[in-house]
């Protein structure tokens, strides 16, 4: 198999927004020919203000959007030959919200095993089995396989969240502000945990945040991106130590004053 996990080729992608009544619609560009690689094991980080085209590109490498120009591969395999299933089994997203991303309603062993039985999973004896052996993976203690995410903490809900997307042992997940809607106190605990998984699994990681602290923390390498574009990519720590692109050190220069 390809060392090289990700690769997207002058990726663009269009959104037509309404100017007003009667005025039409105009386009506006949300990824503008974005070029980016990811090999097995590193974390990429997508940094750049909301709106700055992140998280359009992050939907592109799941398969929930089809890029209006460019290409995509995932493990060498352009992603539109890609099953629906092989690309779940393949790729899946982390979200930076645990509360709004698992049903109330579900156990926490039901959400965890979801995955199982949507991708095709027939054999419901290993089920449980394969949902306490996540759950200990993430530090989730057993007991709380009837429990309901109401009854968890926020750090806790992070982890039934990971463990969902870890079930059937992708080889690439996305990060999506995994630690925005957490305390301060727990966000590092969530990352020094995503770091150990992506050494215990060889998983490759794209995140996708505007906290340089969780980037510094997290990343391999990091691409910059300003207004759709890729202005920037450096590996991390000469990206922190000498950004070449004028955004690039503007957000520096903010991130080293708050």
């Amino acid at each position: 198999m390809t060392d090289l996990m990700v690769e997207a080729s002058v990726v663009t992608k269009d959104y037509k927004i309404s100017r007003g009544l009667f005025r039409g619609k105009e386009v506006l560009r949300a990824v503008d020919k974005v070029s980016l690689s990811v090999n097995r094991g590193e974390t990429l980080a997508v940094v750049g203000e909301s709106g700055c085209g992140k998280t359009t590109l992050a939907k592109i490498i799941l398969g929930l959007l089809e890029p209006d120009s460019g290409t995509v591969k995932l493990c060498g395999i352009p992603i539109n030959e890609i099953s629906r299933t092989d690309l779940a089994k393949l790729v899946q997203p982390i979200f930076q919200d645990p509360y709004s991303s698992l049903n109330p309603r579900k156990t926490i062993g039901s959400i965890i095993q979801l995955p199982l039985i949507v991708q095709g999973d027939k054999n419901p004896e290993n089920w449980r089995k394969r949902v306490l052996t996540t759950m200990d993976l993430v530090g989730l203690p057993s007991r709380m396989f009837d429990q309901f995410p109401n009854q968890l903490s926020g750090g806790q809900r992070q982890r039934v969240a990971i463990a969902r997307a870890l079930i059937n042992r992708p080889k690439i997940v996305i990060c999506d502000e995994p630690t925005s809607a957490l305390d301060v106190s727990v966000q590092s605990q969530i990352l020094n945990l995503l770091n150990e998984l992506r050494r215990e699994l060889d998983l490759t990681y794209v995140l996708i945040s505007h906290n340089l602290a969780v980037v510094e923390h997290m990343a391999t390498r990091v691409a910059v991106m300003y207004f759709g574009e890729k202005v920037e990519e450096a590996e991390t720590d000469q990206l922190f130590k000498q950004p070449k692109h004028d955004y690039t050190k503007t957000l520096l220069e903010f991130y080293s004053h708050s």
